[in-house]
Formats: structure tokens, sequence, C-alpha cells
């Protein structure tokens, strides 16, 4: 009976340490698989990040004319310089660009490698990532390629030219090898932190068979006494017999009885070495990343080494029993350098160990370290031997700690974010020097705009002219009204894709708002023989927080389309509704419904795409940028709404947006206040004899100016610049100008500090006296500037005289 005991203690032990092992290898296996996607999606978005920069910085105008001929001139030169200043604070290897040919071959643009640089011309290798650049989407190889340089894993950008095409394609080479470190160097750690995790389980068995060993030890004292008891009794039934010639049966049992108990002590004794060995085995395995292991117990503040490296003669003996805190506070003022000390010391405080190991199986500290002279990079780790959840008071009472260096991985660790830092650096810098560019834009091609359309409507004004040169006239107009709205999308759907846009939140009156949106909309309608309608299907607040200026454009967009692409005789109409309440928040719920042509099902998926059409006769006809919809779409997500089309060619086409706004407390006592205004309006302006001064450094824009107050009968005094606007403000009557026309680009002073100079002087009306910006300058920051500088109202060039008169009499009127 006792051998097939032996056989099935033994046959337990290793069916337990195989499933151990199965459930961790298994575990390990799926950690692994998850971490390389990860991992390699990480390292592509880096990638990415690089050469979409990159683009970023080229101009695809410039490279769409670029060939090799060029080479040497101040083009070709510049997008180089460019390049390889990119190169060099990216610490790139390979960077160029290439160019897609007209049979679909890609060749090399110029390309930075200062050694054996590719021709400008000749083949460039195929990948289907560069294939998905030449279509618009920045892309990184799957798989790396070989060529006579080496293998490479590379990332590609395109670089659109002003009309929205691909011209060119940014491609960055990182080295294979680099590319697979980073995934091993990720699947080492992942199984640096199994075995850590397989070693701490070991150090619990350990633990747990100590007290079993105790026990066996019992046992086995018990079963030598009682060996010995029978030997004893053996002798004495042995001299009974050999006494009285008598065998007696029981002598042969108790024989056979001690040397079963003598085989299962011996059989106990093989038991517990074996698995003693073994532990120690697996021990020293799972811990060899480590150059130091210990089981330190937390309420006794007692630690024990289980494995140490040989070499450090500081280090405990393997057995050694110490005090734990002491021991390792010793130690970090010994080796650990002074701006981590601190945190090694909080990390190593039992209270903090406890806290941590609440909610994390392991924990970990990186810190400098210094020995001889030499700094290294080291990492701490801990693990509760048990689980919180397995104790009934679910605190930990002892951990299993384990030292290593990361001297490598860390320091390559942190070149990568240095790197990355600059990346981010070149990006921002990438991204103001937009910024300025949109801002000089929209004055540069505002402040001629203003020219066009002021004298336009000047000579219109004009009875005497000929019908067919007012229709000629009219047509001038139109055309640069439509000018300038292609300009304001290209403006705002670059601000938008760069982030510069913010919605305020503000309180505006919403029955004002649909007030504001019904005026045009009915003029545009009426103007082209088409019913429009606006329905409120429901109760809606009076006022509401939010920011309506970008409310009002993302339905002034949706309708104009629905009455550019309407023909007369059709109908247009806005319902609006509140979907749902909450607290202080409500759903608004606005329907545009046209009858007009409508669209296949096909294109609506595409209609919210930057630059989409759904055909080239529609937008020859229509005349658009195909930027509409998609920063009508911009907007809406950014105020966390959501916008649906249903369409049928033929038929009409049906838009939903639904915005959540907070509500405000404020009612709507200005119902009257509104029909008195309009009343006012249609009794006309009540602005003649006033004196206004404007400040314009731009001769043609201030006679424009002149001629279109004097309409109104109001005289004007023109100032070439902000400093002598505020000298003739400061030599003039008090009372004797109405209001300042404030531009803000000017020389010697800007209109800004003009501003700020007249609220400045020492005289009754320099704190009351409306000044108005009348600027190119046509952002939101530039308003919010306008504000701050003590200006009374902000209007944008071109500028609109039924605007600038509705303005001047309400502030006029107001300060009187």
């Amino acid at each position: 009976m006792m051998p097939g005991k032996k056989m099935k203690l033994r046959t337990k032990a290793i069916i337990l340490v195989s499933v151990f092992m199965l459930v961790t290898n298994l575990a390990l296996g799926k950690i692994l698989s998850q971490m390389n996607s990860a991992t390699k999606m990480q390292i592509n978005e880096r990638m990415l990040d690089v050469v979409n920069t990159a683009a970023a910085m080229l101009d695809g105008d410039v490279l769409e004319d670029l060939s090799a001929e060029d080479k040497g001139t101040p083009e070709y030169e510049q997008v180089m310089e460019t390049l390889v200043k990119f190169r060099d604070n990216i610490n790139l290897e390979y960077i160029y660009y290439v160019r897609e040919e007209e049979d679909g071959t890609f060749t090399f643009g110029i390309d930075t490698d200062p050694d054996d640089p590719g021709e400008f011309g000749t083949p460039v290798v195929y990948t289907d990532a560069l294939r998905e650049a030449s279509r618009g989407r920045a892309a990184v190889d799957e798989k790396p390629y070989a060529d006579r340089w080496g293998r490479f894993y590379s990332a590609f950008s395109p670089v659109f030219n002003s009309s929205g095409e691909v011209t060119a394609i940014v491609a960055a080479d990182f080295n294979a090898e680099w590319y697979d470190e980073q995934i091993a160097r990720n699947r080492r750690t992942v199984i640096f932190a199994c075995l850590l995790f397989i070693a701490i389980s070991i150090v619990v068995t350990i633990l747990l068979t100590g007290q079993y060993s105790r026990q066996m030890k019992s046992i086995r004292s018990n079963l030598n006494d009682l060996a010995d008891d029978m030997e004893s009794l053996t002798n004495e039934y042995s001299a009974g017999e050999q006494k009285t010639g008598h065998a007696d049966f029981r002598t042969d049992s108790i024989q056979e009885l001690g040397e079963d108990i003598s085989e299962l002590r011996d059989t106990l004794r093989d038991y517990v070495t074996h698995n003693s060995t073994q532990a120690n085995s697996m021990i020293t395995a799972m811990a060899s990343d480590y150059r130091a292991v210990y089981y330190v117990n937390l309420d006794e503040d007692e630690g024990v080494c289980w494995r140490t490296d040989s070499t450090e003669r500081e280090q405990s003996r393997e057995g050694e029993h110490f005090r734990f805190h002491d021991r390792f506070a010793r130690y970090a003022d010994a080796h650990v350098t002074e701006s981590y000390r601190e945190g090694f010391m909080n990390f190593i405080d039992p209270d903090n160990i406890r806290e941590a190991l609440l909610t994390q199986p392991i924990i970990a500290y990186r810190y400098l370290a210094s020995r001889e002279g030499h700094e290294y990079y080291e990492m701490i780790r801990m693990a509760g031997v048990r689980r919180v959840e397995d104790r009934d008071d679910h605190m930990v009472h002892a951990i299993g700690l384990g030292l290593t260096v990361i001297d490598e991985e860390m320091r390559e660790t942190l070149a990568r974010n240095e790197a990355l830092a600059e990346a981010l650096e070149l990006a921002e810098s990438a991204n103001n020097a937009k910024t300025a560019f949109l801002s000089n834009m929209s004055h540069e091609i505002r402040t001629p705009m203003n020219a066009i359309i002021g004298l336009d409507s000047i000579a219109l004004r004009d009875p005497s002219i000929s019908p067919q040169t007012r229709d000629e006239l009219e047509k001038i107009g139109a055309s640069a009204k439509h000018l300038l709205s292609l300009i304001n999308d290209i403006l705002d759907m670059s601000r938008i894709e760069s982030g510069q846009i913010v919605l305020r939140q503000e309180e505006f009156s919403f029955a004002g708002m649909l007030d504001q949106i019904n005026t045009m909309v009915t003029s545009q309608c009426a103007d082209k023989g088409l019913d429009y309608e606006c329905r409120v299907l429901s109760e809606m607040d009076d006022y509401y927080i939010g920011d309506d200026m970008k409310l009002k454009e993302v339905l002034i967009n949706i309708l104009s389309n629905a009455i550019k692409f309407t023909d007369a005789p059709g109908r247009v109409t806005l319902s609006v509704e509140k979907a749902a309440s909450f607290g202080d928040q409500s759903a608004l719920r606005f329907r545009i419904q046209d009858t007009g042509l409508g669209m296949d099902r096909e294109y609506i998926p595409k209609i919210f795409d930057a630059f989409s059409q759904e055909d080239s006769s529609r937008k020859n006809k229509y005349g658009s940028t195909g930027l509409g919809m998609a920063i009508t779409k911009n907007l809406v997500d950014m105020m966390n709404g959501t916008i649906n089309v249903e369409s049928e060619k033929g038929k009409g086409t049906e838009f939903t947006v639904v915005v959540t706004l907070k509500r405000s407390e404020r009612m709507d006592a200005a119902a009257g206040e509104r029909a008195a205004q309009a009343a006012d309006a249609d009794a006309g302006y009540t602005l003649a004899g006033r004196r206004v001064l404007i400040a314009e450094d731009m001769e043609i824009n201030a006679e424009i100016l002149m001629d279109i107050l004097e309409m109104e009968e109001i005289e004007a005094d023109h100032a070439e610049n902000g400093r002598i606007a505020v000298d003739m403000f400061s030599a003039s009557e008090p009372g004797a100008y109405s209001a300042v026309l404030m531009d803000i680009r000017m020389p010697e002073m800007d209109g800004l500090e003009a501003a700020e100079a007249i609220r400045a002087l020492d005289r009754p009306d320099a704190k009351t006296i409306p000044i108005i910006a009348l600027t190119a300058n046509a952002f939101d920051e530039d308003v919010q500037r306008s504000l701050q500088a003590g200006m009374n109202a902000h209007l944008t060039k071109p500028v609109e005289p039924e605007v600038l008169y509705r303005t001047l009499d309400e502030l006029i009127g107001r300060t009187d």
C-alpha cells in the first residue's frame, strides 16, 4: 500500500505544477499577442506623426512644378533645406519626397541622403502604403522592403496643392532592425513581468510549504519514535519466544508494521528534499533577470534575501534576514541619486506599498542609481505574495521584491521622448506659421475685395447709369461676393483643421437668432422666386447659452445650399422644435427641407467630405468650393451635435441637425423692444449732420468709406494712421466727433494701440465715444482683441453699407 501512496503524491504534485505552467504560458501568449499589436500600432502612429509634420512644412504647388533641371534654384534649395533640417532635428536616416508619374509608377524627387541620394526621377520601390498615400491618406508599410541600402519600414504622407490634389509624397525610412527591436523590447517587458509573477507565486508556494515541511518533520519524528517502540516491542517478543519456545503470530505483524513505517519515513524524506530542490531551481530560473530578489514581511518589517548578485559585496547573503526599511533607506542614501531619492523613499514606505497594491498587482519605480562613480538606471518592483481579494482583511502583509538594471532601455526611451518633443516643437512652429499665414491672407485678400465691393455698391446707387451698366455692375458685385464666400470657406476650413476655432459660451436670444436667419433667407428666396417658411413646432426658451454665431453659420450654410439647388417654383422650409430636456440642458432639432434637385443615394455618404461635389457640371453651374458642408459638419461636431441627411434625386433633400444648449433663466421681455427697433429701422437712420473720424492707411478704402457715409449725409475726416487719428481726436473739441471708424493694421500706430490711447485721454468724451473696428481681420480672436482694446464693435471688410449705418445709428443713439 505504501508505494501506491508515494506514486499518488508525486502524481498530484506533477499535475498541479503542469496546470500552473500551462495556465501561465497561455496567459503569457495572449498578453504577448495583444502587446505586439498595440506596440506595432503605437510605433506606426509615431512614424506617421513624423511624416505628417514634414509634409505640412512643404508647399504642394512648389513641388508640383519642380523638375531635375531646377536643381540649384531657390525653390529647389528651399525644399532641400527644409527636409535636411527636419531630418537632422528628428535624427532620421532617410527622408525624401516621391512623385507619381503618369504611367502610375513612382520616382524620387529630392532625396536628403548625404552619401548616396536617389537621383531625381529614378524609380522608387513600390509598396501598398505608397499607393495609399498617393490617394491622399498617410500610411505605413505592413512589411519591410529590402534594397541595396538595407531593410526598411517606410511611412508616407501626401502633400496637397492649392486645388486639393496630391502632388508629392513625403517618405521616411525607418530601419527594420530598429522597428523589430521596439516590438521585441515590449515583448521582453511582458515576459519579465510574467516571470516575476511566477517567481512570486513560487515564493508563496515555498512559504506555504514551509509550514507543511515542519508538520512533516513532526510526523517523521513521531514515526521514528513509533519505529523505535516497535523495534523494542519486537525485541521483547523475540526474547519471550526464545524463553518459551513458542512463536507468536503477532511478532511477524509487528515486524511488518515497523518495516512499513520505516519505508514511509524514507519516502517522505525523499519527497520533501525533491520539492525543496525543485522550488529553489524554479526561483533561480524565474528571477534570473533580477540582480537581487527579496521576500519582505511588511507587518514585521523583516526582509529575507532569496537571490543576490555575487559580484556586489554590499548585498545581503542568500537566506540572510534584515530590517527591511532601514536597509533600503541606507541603500537610497548610498546609491540613489538625489533627484530620485525622495521618490524612492516614498515608494518603499510600507503604507504606500499596501495602498498601491490594493489596486495594482505589480508596482515599480525607476530611478537613477550611482555606484563607484558610474550612473545607471535601475528599477525596483514589488508584488503581493497573496492577492488582496484572497485575504479576509483585504490587506497586503508580505511582498516579493526585485531589483533590476534597465539602463539601456531607459536611455533609449529618453532619447525617443526627446526626439518626439523636438518633432512636436517643429509641428507647433509650423502650425504657428500657418496661423500667421491665414491671418495675413485674410487681411491681404479682404482689403482689395473691400475696394471692389465698395466701389460697386457706390456705382449702383447712381440713378443715371444705364440698365446695361447696372446689370454689369450687379454681376460684378455678385461675383465679388461669391469670391469672398469662397475665401471665407477656405480660411474657415483651414482654421478648423488646425484647431484654432473655439466655441463661445454666451447668452443669446433664440428668437433674435431666428429673426436674423429668416431676414436673410427670406430675401434670398424672394430673389429666386421660392417660397420660404419657418415653423416653430414646440415651445422654446427665450434665451440659451452657447455660440449663436456658429449655430447661425451651420443653419445658413444648409439653407443657402437648399436655395442654391432649388429652382422656382420651389419651397424651402426650416422647422425648429425642442427634442428633449434634462436639467438645464435642451436638445434642439432643426430640419431644413427643400424641393430641389436632390442627390443620388450613393453620394450622400460623401457630402461632408472636403472639396466634395456630386458632379462637375453642377460645380460649374452653381460655383462652389465643396467646403460648405465639410465646415458645417465640423462645426456641428465641435458642438457635440449630430447632422443627418436624406435625399432623393429630383425630389429634394432634408437635413436634420440636433444640438444641445444650456437654458438660460433670463426671460424675453424684449419682444416689444424688437418691434420698436424694427419700426425705428423702417423710419430710416438719424445720422445726417454727424461727423466721424476715419483712421485708414489705404487711400482708396478711405475714399470709398467717405462716399458711403456721404450717402447718409455723414461728414468724415480722414487720418492716415493711428497716431494721426489720436492727434486729430485730441485736438478736436469735445463732442466734435460722433464716432471713430478704426482700421487695425496701420503704420506707426495700429488701431488697437490708437483705441487704447484715445480711451486713456483726459477729456469727457474719450471714454464714451463709439470706436468701431473696421478691418479685414475677421477671426474670433481679432474680435476679442478689438473689444479688449476698448472698441465698441467689430465690422469686417468688405463693409456692407446697411450694416455700417445700422451700427452707427445704434451706437451713436446709445451714446446720446
